[in-house]
């Protein structure tokens, strides 16, 4: 399995066995931060379910974003927070698992360019296409397990007549941050596709390499954030246990200060459940195009970030 050591900074972690576990229900999530910012976001997540459901609550952490999918998929959790890439992934390969509520529209893929590019290109993203600009220029995506930061930015250049062999070069970044700071704090990248959100387009983006950036291009509004049950979970018998857990996640698009923190932590705007033509349509067109590009790409990897595979 690829990147099987954690990382160095997680010496707090917990030892979990989730067969061994009295929780009433088990998630996981895609390694997306440093572990101990993931504890920190789960641990509010859970905590509110917790209160919200009246139910015990357990945190199974990952190693990457392989395990994370290993582990709903052999029952040792019961639900995974993934984004659209893992979601189409493990709908592929397991056709009893199911997304039991997916996050309101609020994300966006963000283009963020080097300010002093910006001068010299911002006729060319002022264009009908705005992403030709990326033709043989040097770009940092995110890790290639990665949605939000590879292949709905790959998807988003292909409309617009764009393929990752027209790029100059190309590399691969886990971390949101380390990712624009490529960009800000030396001339060796010119552009990195972050994620963001309709009101914080720059969300991810350190506030130190801010003044070296400008946001070059937005997409449209999407969703990428889906909660995944296990088959296990979805038998009758934990049909109530199912119905708290949405019943909670709706109920944090009523304002108040508490729920913002909620949301806040998860990077979300709220919750809905899953329409399922239009969600099944976009999650196919994920999982053909994840299958034509296969985990071939030209990209270099930023080896001690890749070899955790802890991506965003």
């Amino acid at each position: 399995m690829l990147g099987c050591h954690r990382s160095q900074t997680n010496s707090n972690e917990r030892n979990i066995n989730p067969l061994n576990s009295s929780a009433d229900i088990r998630i996981t999530e895609e390694p997306n931060f440093a572990q101990d910012i993931m504890y920190e976001q789960m641990n509010t997540f859970t905590s509110y379910l917790e209160k919200a459901t009246g139910l015990k609550i357990e945190y199974v952490p990952a190693i990457n974003y392989v395990h994370s999918y290993e582990l709903l998929n052999s029952g040792k959790v019961d639900l995974l927070w993934a984004g659209s890439l893992g979601t189409s992934r493990v709908l592929a390969a397991n056709k009893n698992a199911q997304p039991i509520a997916t996050e309101v529209k609020s994300f966006m893929n963000v283009l963020v360019v080097d300010r002093k590019l910006h001068r010299n290109v911002e006729d060319e993203l002022n264009s009908a296409k705005p992403l030709q600009v990326l033709k043989g220029r040097r770009v940092v995506f995110g890790s290639n397990y990665s949605g939000s930061t590879f292949l709905t930015p790959l998807i988003e250049m292909k409309a617009q007549g764009v393929d990752i062999n027209d790029l100059g070069s190309c590399m691969h970044e886990p971390k949101h941050g380390h990712r624009a700071m490529f960009v800000g704090d030396s001339d060796q990248q010119d552009f990195a596709f972050v994620p963001g959100s309709e009101g914080d387009p720059l969300k991810y983006v350190p506030e130190q390499a801010r003044s070296e950036v400008l946001v070059g291009w937005v997409s449209e509004i999407k969703r990428n954030y889906y909660i995944i049950a296990s088959p296990e979970f979805l038998s009758p018998s934990e049909a109530n246990k199912v119905q708290k857990v949405q019943n909670a996640l709706l109920a944090l698009n009523q304002a108040s200060n508490a729920h913002a923190e909620v949301l806040k932590a998860l990077g979300v705007t709220g919750f809905e459940l899953p329409k399922s033509r239009s969600d099944l349509a976009y999650l196919n067109e994920m999982t053909e195009f994840s299958s034509l590009l296969a985990d071939k790409t030209r990209c270099k990897k930023n080896e001690k970030q890749e070899n955790n595979a802890i991506s965003e």
